[in-house]
């Protein structure tokens, strides 16, 4: 009797590119799995199938590292400069530090489109029970180098600017999947349509915000509201107070460039206001795209980083007074121990 054929299996996963190792002197995004207080952290590179790459310690930072905790958080996402790289090895040694902040945003949303595509070609490659690299040669790799990105190929597609199809060949290179291409591009147009279209992007940024005068938590109140300004009707502002003198801005919306622009503009606003009246104003983060995946994890590290103070985070879509309530009582306590110091 002849034994039973197992089951094929198929891989779902892939890397985003079609390149297998990252060029050297480009940026990466990485997840920390594990640090290391001698020799650095060894992180897995999120674009290349998970491949594994190391921050050596003398590349994490470029002040003197007191805590490792304050400069990365095992599970943290991570953008990254390849410092070198060794094929037959597998061997990816990477940078944190020669990271310009000004560099981030972009490669975030660079992954973010990258992602968005590679979720597609998942999705279809396990419906029709195809290996990814296989359905990635035919159509996003192909795709990737015609145009900035696969993702843009096919917003262009969406809004019908291109047909995509009209530059995709089902029939190589690698196996033939002619007969199966009418089925894939259904099955590509609806999670394409599903995905860029109900797109909405999150962007944030992070300001410190004080004033020590004896009307100082009115003249925050005040700020606050007028940043409130620049809201929009397809882009609305929320701030989260995370510990004095810590506030969050956050928006939603669908253009990238509008998002950005409202954040900086409420940003003014409130610089404008608070320093008109005394007051101190300071930029910790730059309006950005943050991805989904970590709003979690920054409201948790938030959290985390300020231990005690958890009770004080408080939203303030139109301004909790709440939240200002409770800054207000925090600072009378902090003078009642002043004045019982004295």
């Amino acid at each position: 009797m002849a034994a039973a054929e197992e089951p094929r299996t198929f891989m779902t996963h892939g890397r985003f590119y079609e390149d297998e190792f990252p060029e050297v002197e480009t940026t990466v995004l990485v997840q920390v799995n594990k640090v290391d207080d001698k020799t650095g952290a060894y992180v897995s590179l999120l674009e290349y199938d998970n491949r594994e790459g190391m921050i050596n310690i003398g590349e994490l930072s470029k002040k003197r590292i007191r805590s490792m905790l304050k400069v990365l958080r095992v599970g943290s996402t991570e953008v990254c400069m390849v410092m070198s790289v060794d094929e037959d090895k597998g061997y990816i040694n990477l940078s944190k530090k020669r990271v310009e902040p000004e560099d981030v945003p972009p490669k975030q949303e660079l992954f973010a489109k990258a992602k968005a595509v590679h979720g597609i070609m998942q999705h279809v490659a396990s419906n029709h029970e195809l290996d990814i690299e296989e359905l990635c040669n035919k159509i996003s790799w192909p795709l990737n180098k015609k145009y900035p990105s696969a993702y843009d190929a096919f917003k262009k597609h969406v809004e019908e600017e291109i047909n995509v199809w009209d530059e995709i060949d089902f029939s190589k290179p690698g196996q033939d999947l002619t007969e199966l291409a009418d089925k894939i591009k259904e099955d590509v147009e609806l999670h394409m349509r599903r995905r860029l279209i109900n797109s909405v992007l999150r962007l944030q940024a992070k300001i410190e915000v004080s004033c020590n005068d004896y009307e100082g938590i009115d003249a925050i109140k005040q700020a606050l509201k007028e940043g409130f300004k620049a809201n929009k009707d397809e882009c609305e502002v929320s701030i989260k107070l995370i510990a004095h003198p810590v506030f969050s801005l956050t928006c939603m919306c669908r253009d990238k460039e509008l998002g950005l622009n409202t954040l900086t503009e409420c940003m003014n606003l409130i610089q404008q206001s608070i320093e008109s009246n005394k007051g101190q104003f300071v930029i910790l983060s730059k309006p950005e795209i943050a991805r989904k995946e970590e709003t979690k994890e920054s409201d948790d590290e938030d959290s985390d980083e300020e231990g005690d103070e958890e009770d004080q985070d408080e939203t303030m879509g139109n301004l909790d007074d709440a939240a200002l309530a409770e800054l207000a009582k925090a600072k009378l306590d902090d003078d009642g121990d002043d004045d019982t110091a004295d």
